[in-house]
């Protein structure tokens, strides 16, 4: 799993240096995205362009942002980064951090599906599973 490994952390990279065109590199063509229910996009979206639209929507409304693994976790064909999510939020709204996993699988090399959890027992139910 370290081509995994490494394959998010250069996805992260890109996404924290608002390289939204090699973030997206990193990303199969069909890729499907799932959202949690209590954030601003919710549910599955599909395809890279409307993954790059979403990450360039939410990041490129924020004075700052970064998404940092504090850790992985493998499974047997998924791998699972635990993450922390920090920004600024323009017009004085303040300082923001969150946490949570996402769960990657793979398909050639590149991020195929990501299913984002608020909590890290989903993600490991569904990376043991």
């Amino acid at each position: 799993m370290s081509d995994s490994r490494a394959t998010v952390e250069a996805f992260y990279a890109a996404i924290n240096e608002r390289r939204m065109t090699d973030a997206i590199g990193w990303l199969a063509d069909d890729v499907r995205w799932h959202r949690p229910p209590d954030v601003p996009v919710t549910g599955t979206v599909e395809g890279s362009e409307r993954v790059r639209r979403m990450w360039a929507a939410f990041t490129g409304s924020l004075e700052r942002f970064e998404i940092a693994a504090t850790g992985f976790e493998a499974g047997e064909e998924s791998l699972m980064a635990i993450v922390t999510m920090r920004g600024t939020a323009p017009d004085g709204r303040g300082d923001f951090e969150f946490g949570g996993c996402q769960v990657f699988r793979f398909d050639g090399g590149l991020i195929a599906e990501v299913h984002e959890f608020r909590s890290l027992d989903q993600g490991r139910a569904l990376l043991s599973g």
